[in-house]
């Protein structure tokens, strides 16, 4: 069976999770393959849509800096300049990708798995044309909204964006209409996730699946006692409570970075706790009493930092099932967050972290206090061992695969 997984990138959160299921197929010795708007790993089976010319790039990058638009996604770059209002990010349902149903790729493969598509999927084209089972894997909730990709932002900007908000909406609405409700199956990491893709009006009357993202849990594991020792490998406070925070878009007010900024001005807590953080984090955005340690792009090093700490801080406000989560649970390393998410699925209050049910910055600290006055008590090889049973690359590929040979038998006319 020729399984192909289509998504924008093969790295960041929504990319890395398509790509370590990749693996995990590959590793079973699925026939997997990815075909990515833009290459950025050495990833083996992964294709990029087209080999790009530098210079033609290059000379259409100064075209768009010109206010020149050479192609569609340039011309909606431009469009979106000129909004109003304050959101993550905002994507178009229309775009110049129309021939991706003839790419060869697409053509050979058995069973379509389609990830993070956005501006690189075209709705109309695609479902009007597409002859093959797929399985759209929902990494946030772009696929069943207008442009918006959280459900905040939507409700934030419903107003001041309506018209173009609703285009996007409607043209996704259409287009998925033209698709038999039996050739699509919807697959959502969190139950949050899967709840909100089957209640919308878009996806609402296909199958939907709960299929957690899966790790490489011979690299992201418990570290067995050797704390102490990391802890001096990368300079942290060994008399002190190591709380870690990961993130590369902290500009973005759905990962809470903020937040951090009330439980670093606590005093009591400086004094016990030393707050460590990994991402592009620019100089104009870090908090004092931070240690920064810049982004890492080494699994093995990330995995060894999280072993590291004692306390992986999540203060994202809205969230799927991050990536980051997973690595520090199997890690062996306590997480406290909010209890929205994925994050309400897998952590439960003095096992493996702590949630707060409150919203708040307030809320977080106290979450935060309680597992502080319980850390000693945490058995971080149970931690571990219940994660890494949880979400290994081999259970999820195994269910995902389950998926692919029951959607292979659909005949699509």
């Amino acid at each position: 069976m020729k399984i192909l997984h289509i998504s924008c990138f093969d790295n960041g959160g929504a990319g890395t999770a398509a790509v370590r299921l990749h693996k995990g197929l590959l590793s079973l010795g699925v026939e997997s393959k990815m075909l990515v708007l833009e290459k950025r790993t050495d990833t083996p089976e992964v294709y990029p849509l087209r080999k790009t010319n530098k210079y033609f790039v290059l000379f259409q990058r100064v075209l768009k800096k010109l206010g020149f638009p050479v192609t569609l996604e340039h011309y909606n770059d431009n469009r979106q300049r000129k909004f109003d209002g304050e959101f993550d990010y905002f994507s178009f349902a229309k775009t110049s990708f129309t021939e991706l149903v003839n790419h060869p790729l697409v053509e050979e493969c058995d069973v379509i798995n389609l990830h993070w598509v956005a501006n690189f999927l075209d709705y109309d084209s695609f479902f009007k044309r597409i002859n093959k089972p797929v399985i759209w894997t929902q990494h946030d909730m772009n696929a069943f909204q207008g442009g918006f990709h959280y459900k905040d932002d939507d409700i934030r900007n419903r107003d001041i964006l309506f018209d173009v908000n609703d285009e996007q909406y409607q043209c996704k609405l259409k287009a998925l209409e033209q698709l038999p409700s039996d050739s699509l199956t919807v697959v959502s990491p969190s139950k949050w996730m899967m709840s909100e893709a089957s209640d919308s009006q878009i996806l609402g009357r296909f199958s939907h699946k709960h299929i957690p993202n899966g790790i490489d849990t011979s690299l992201f594991n418990n570290k067995n006692g050797s704390e102490s020792n990391l802890k001096s490998k990368f300079g942290f406070d060994s008399e002190k409570i190591t709380v870690l925070f990961v993130s590369e878009s902290i500009g973005n007010p759905r990962k809470g970075f903020d937040l951090l900024a009330n439980l670093t001005a606590d005093w009591m807590l400086t004094e016990i706790c030393e707050f460590v953080a990994v991402g592009n984090i620019k100089s104009g955005q870090k908090l004092p009493g931070v240690k920064y340690l810049g982004s890492i792009h080494s699994e093995m090093l990330l995995s060894e930092i999280y072993s590291a700490a004692d306390i992986f801080l999540l203060p994202s406000r809205e969230d799927n099932l991050p990536n980051v989560m997973l690595e520090s649970l199997a890690c062996g390393t306590p997480v406290v967050a909010f209890s929205v998410g994925g994050m309400k699925d897998h952590i439960f209050n003095g096992y493996n972290g702590y949630l707060s049910g409150e919203l708040s910055a307030a809320g977080l600290h106290n979450a935060f206090i309680k597992c502080i006055n319980e850390i000693n008590s945490l058995d971080h090889e149970a931690i571990s061992l219940d994660a890494r049973r949880k979400f290994s690359l081999e259970r999820q590929a195994k269910s995902y695969l389950t998926l692919y040979r029951k959607m292979s038998q659909v005949l699509v006319d």
